[in-house]
């Protein structure tokens, strides 16, 4: 009977619902597009042109161009998102990410969920090089190790597809963060490089280009 009673006084703390706040509006697809689309060109851009030069055989030293490149890279997947939470693709479309408190999920989040490309690169290398169907046999551990990266941006799809009401794909899932539409205040700060950046923002708001609010999608 003791025993039975002493159950009945233990308080059992509810479980809090990891979702969106009410004061947050998840992005359109025109602004996702716009936050993809810039921060591919920014991040990865560069290698495009790199890329085309080697194939083509030409002798151009790209050492300095790939240093250049890689730098800006790092400033746009760590120390943009460390800094302020946010990259320039988020600056551009006007979004940002949120978790279910309310507020910007750790910065290794855009970290991580930007190099989707590099995942896909790197994984397509690792497996094009294990040398399947050579008479030397393939290289089972580069083989391996492509499937298991590649792995990565395919998890992303599928749980984006399995969760599309809140458009969260693998990393959003994982740190609890949604993109949202990002509201200027009026008394933004409008100089600057990320004043800018925002500016970016509002120009191509104003074309129509990050969709219309008052569209569901």
């Amino acid at each position: 009977k003791k025993k039975s009673d002493d159950l009945d006084d233990f308080e059992v703390t509810p479980k809090v619902a990891k979702t969106l706040p009410d004061e947050y509006v998840i992005a359109k697809r025109p602004a996702r597009f716009a936050r993809s689309l810039v921060d591919f060109i920014v991040t990865f851009g560069w290698a495009v042109p790199i890329v085309v030069i080697s194939l083509w055989g030409s002798m151009f030293d790209g050492t300095y161009f790939i240093i250049g490149g890689a730098l800006l890279s790092i400033f746009n997947l760590v120390a943009m998102p460390f800094m302020t939470n946010r990259t320039v693709g988020n600056y551009a479309s006007l979004t940002q990410y949120v978790t279910h408190k309310g507020k910007p999920p750790v910065f290794l989040h855009q970290t991580l969920k930007a190099m989707t490309m590099l995942y896909i690169a790197v994984g397509l290398f690792l497996v094009l090089s294990a040398g399947l169907g050579t008479t030397a046999g393939a290289n089972t551990v580069n083989l391996g190790i492509g499937l298991a990266i590649l792995a990565i941006p395919l998890s992303d799809w599928v749980i984006a597809k399995i969760r599309h009401e809140t458009k969260q794909g693998l990393w959003d899932s994982i740190f609890f963060a949604y993109m949202v539409s990002h509201t200027r205040s009026d008394d933004a700060e409008s100089t600057g490089f990320f004043g800018k950046l925002e500016s970016s923002g509002d120009w191509l708001k104003d074309k129509g280009w990050l969709g219309d609010e008052s569209s569901e999608d």
